[in-house]
């Protein structure tokens, strides 16, 4: 017999989880790209609040099931765990890129160069956190609940933000989540460094810790395409504001 095939080293865990959080990020924000384009998709869930409500609930839902059933699925065939993936993928992402109501490129640009600087500044202090084993760390449980705690925040807060008037509530809201996702992407960097963080028991795990930090990545690249716009109309009706008092 042939002996077994060692289980991969952490550091190619790592490897391969943030390989599945980048190629995920692009897919998703190039989906946000196409969908600016959709002017009517724009004016239909600026309108209809329900259809957006309505999306972020069976987002919500699809990733407690994923995670839930995960360590079932691992054990299906390819194709049932490329489907159960892929819808998850979907929910999630169209939950949240909820259009802006004038979006721009700008923003988006902005928001992609500021979301893969957080990885970067991650992958370093992960790498000196778990070197010197000093650092803000958090356990896989605590991972995935505040993973789906801080997209369920951000994801409402969107669409409330979508449905007020209130420019400064509105960028006081976004830039709280905006921090909050901030600070948990870099914890998020080093905890998947700690030991016992990946189960070896589950073929493929990094794929799932992937898709988990991916959530965290794509809903801090969302947050700052929201501030952004916020501030940037802010801004401009202070202008306004100015104008018309001088």
């Amino acid at each position: 017999m042939f002996p077994e095939a060692p289980p991969p080293k952490k550091k190619n865990l790592v490897c391969l989880t943030y390989g599945v959080t980048i190629g995920l990020l692009i897919i998703g924000q190039l989906q946000v790209l196409a969908c600016v384009e959709l002017d009517y998709l724009n004016l239909v869930t600026i309108k209809h609040v329900y259809i957006s409500l309505g999306t972020f609930f069976i987002s919500f839902f699809s990733i407690q099931l994923y995670g839930f059933f995960y360590h079932i699925l691992v054990k299906k065939p390819w194709y049932v765990r490329f489907l159960a993936g892929f819808l998850t993928f979907e929910a999630t992402t169209v939950a949240i890129m909820k259009p802006t109501r004038n979006p721009t490129y700008l923003c988006i640009i902005i928001s992609i160069i500021l979301t893969y600087l957080m990885m970067l500044i991650g992958w370093i202090y992960g790498n000196v956190a778990s070197k010197y084993r000093k650092g803000c760390f958090t356990s896989r449980l605590r991972a995935i609940l505040r993973s789906e705690q801080i997209y369920a925040l951000t994801c409402f807060g969107i669409i409330v933000c979508a449905g007020m008037k209130r420019t400064g509530f509105e960028l006081c809201l976004m830039l709280v989540c905006t921090m909050i996702s901030n600070v948990f992407i870099v914890i998020f960097a080093a905890s998947i460094r700690r030991h016992y963080f990946y189960r070896e028991y589950i073929v493929s795990d990094y794929i799932f810790i992937g898709q988990l930090y991916y959530l965290n990545c794509y809903t801090l690249c969302m947050s700052y395409v929201w501030t952004l716009s916020c501030l940037l109309k802010f801004v401009n009706w202070d202008a306004m504001a100015l104008n018309i008092i001088f």
